[in-house]
């Protein structure tokens, strides 16, 4: 893995990757569906979309089945949720030691979180965890990913960090390698096993093992 020695940026999925949260958040979004509007098929519709389709913006995925006023009654239950669950965990296996790994070994490298989250639960979290210092900026659902990326003028020597479907499809469709994170993923979201074979450049488990996988 000696070309990664020539990184620029690394741009980094939040759920699944920083945080292991893709069980967490698909149980949050039953939740508060069900709680608000009840079981019936569109909202199971509903949930089962929202799930399949890790890494773009909640309230985008929202609008496909409900109307405005509840897509805000919904969120208002599962942003507390989440912001809930942010305060109690940390972040993944590896996770600061990679990032101090990379920064000692590349001159000038700059990391950026590129999420479908919400930019405040993200900034919360990293702040909590005295990690925010070490992020350029916070790319989350104001835009969907690729459109992120096409802003940021990527390049063959950046790389993105995902667990999903969507996260691999955005790195194919502005060209830049792709590292898929397996251990926090959603059997859901994550992407099949011939697409990964054909598209992926790096598959890893974490963090810790991605030090090891990269050998910089």
């Amino acid at each position: 893995m000696s070309c990664l020695g020539k990184m620029e940026r690394i741009f980094i999925d939040f759920d699944g990757v920083i945080v292991d949260s893709n069980k967490f958040k698909e149980t949050a979004i039953e939740t508060s569906i069900i709680k608000l509007l009840g079981k019936n098929k569109k909202n199971t519709e509903a949930i089962n979309y929202f799930n399949l389709n890790a890494g773009i913006s909640r309230n985008l995925k929202l609008s496909k089945f409900f109307k405005k006023e509840d897509i805000s009654k919904i969120l208002k239950i599962y942003n507390e949720e989440c912001l809930d669950f942010f305060s109690k965990v940390y972040p993944t296996k590896g996770f600061r030691e990679f990032l101090d790994h990379i920064k000692c070994r590349i001159n000038n490298v700059k990391f950026y979180v590129l999420s479908g989250g919400e930019k405040g639960e993200i900034e919360f979290f990293l702040k909590k965890n005295l990690l925010f210092d070490y992020f350029e900026e916070i790319l989350a659902s104001e835009k969907n990913k690729f459109d992120h990326l096409v802003e940021k003028d990527v390049s063959e020597n950046d790389i993105f960090i995902g667990d999903s479907n969507n996260d691999l499809k955005a790195a194919l469709k502005i060209n830049i390698k792709f590292i898929l994170f397996k251990k926090y993923k959603s059997l859901k979201s994550f992407p099949s096993k011939e697409f990964i074979k054909k598209h992926v450049f790096l598959e890893t488990d974490d963090f810790k093992s991605l030090i090891k996988e990269i050998a910089l």
